[in-house]
């Protein structure tokens, strides 16, 4: 059976049983990132992720946004484990036609976004293929305690986001298909899906305050990262705030498109879900401020299974779908 046939799910169930983990880790193997107990105070967290130009490079995104992307991938996991990034590598494969001057500019993009995100780039590995694959490792130091898993979340708990979705999926619809959107709008969808950005503060805060009870990265997909975290909580997640970015509901509707599959299956935003507490829910905002971020209330945690969308004709299923790597959308 080919993996398009099972998708990475599928695939990962085959694989599983061949890894382990390290002793008394938090994290199992279905997670953002992995961690490695070194004392009781201190544990390694480490992330790989791979950026792939035939499927990953978008039209008029230069080498050196490829470069900073696969950075922000690395990263952006170990964020919502509520880590700290203390150093970051980067293994660069790519064909003998492609010119030493791009193959330059990948790794200056890489190595900008490091520096200017004070985080250490400290090397890497060179190789030959026949596209250019670059995959980005992060690494950080972390107090077990405070890192927080995809599962945990309780019945009642608040389920928050950093910022608003849709973005991506309006850039992906100008890019790829053609669709034409408000010039204002097309320049921040570009501009998200070119270079997202993150806020390094605001998940290690909240996890080292103790507010969280899960979180995860969305890269894959709003409603795929809130289907796995509600099955992971073995609980039911309710979203009755829809999370759009200012102009994406004008954008569905000019197109005749669904403005909840714009938002909940857009992927690429490295944006942190995540669920706190009712009763610490103040301080949470509070916390996030002080990081200069925000967090956004869009719905809450109950007994069940699965994710509703509780839109203006009654619920809605949110299904899993999202970024595979081996069927792409769906």
């Amino acid at each position: 059976m080919k993996v398009s046939e099972i998708g990475e799910s599928g695939l990962l169930s085959l694989i599983r049983d061949y890894t382990r983990m390290a002793k008394n880790a938090r994290l199992g193997f279905d997670e953002d990132a992995s961690d490695i107990p070194v004392s009781d105070a201190h544990s390694i967290l480490i992330n790989v992720d791979t950026f792939v130009a035939d499927t990953d490079l978008l039209p008029g995104m230069t080498w050196a946004q490829a470069g900073r992307k696969t950075a922000v991938m690395a990263v952006s996991d170990l964020l919502a484990k509520g880590g700290r990034p203390s150093a970051t590598m980067l293994s660069l494969c790519a064909p003998d036609e492609l010119s030493s001057e791009n193959a330059v500019e990948i790794v200056r993009g890489f190595s900008q976004f490091c520096t200017k995100s004070q985080v250490p780039f400290i090397g890497g590995d060179l190789g030959m293929s026949s596209d250019v694959v670059l995959t980005g490792v992060a690494l950080a130091t972390v107090n077990p305690a405070h890192i927080i898993k995809r599962g945990g979340a309780q019945d009642g708990d608040v389920i928050a986001v950093s910022k608003r979705f849709g973005l991506t999926s309006v850039a992906y619809q100008v890019l790829l298909n053609g669709l034409e959107a408000e010039e204002a709008l097309k320049k921040r969808a570009i501009a998200e899906a070119y270079r997202p950005e993150l806020n390094f503060g605001l998940i290690p805060a909240l996890a080292e305050a103790g507010v969280l009870s899960s979180c995860m990265d969305s890269s894959d997909g709003l409603g795929k990262t809130l289907n796995t975290m509600a099955a992971h909580s073995g609980a039911a997640f309710v979203v009755d705030r829809l999370p759009a970015a200012a102009g994406v509901e004008v954008f569905a509707r000019m197109h005749f498109m669904d403005e909840m599959k714009l938002v909940m299956q857009g992927g690429e935003e490295f944006i942190p879900v995540m669920t706190v507490p009712q009763g610490k829910w103040r301080m949470a905002e509070e916390l996030a401020e002080h990081t200069g971020g925000t967090l956004v209330e869009i719905g809450h945690v109950e007994s069940g299974t699965g994710v509703k969308y509780e839109g203006p004709e009654g619920y809605v299923t949110v299904p899993r779908d999202g970024y595979d790597s081996f069927r792409e959308w769906g």
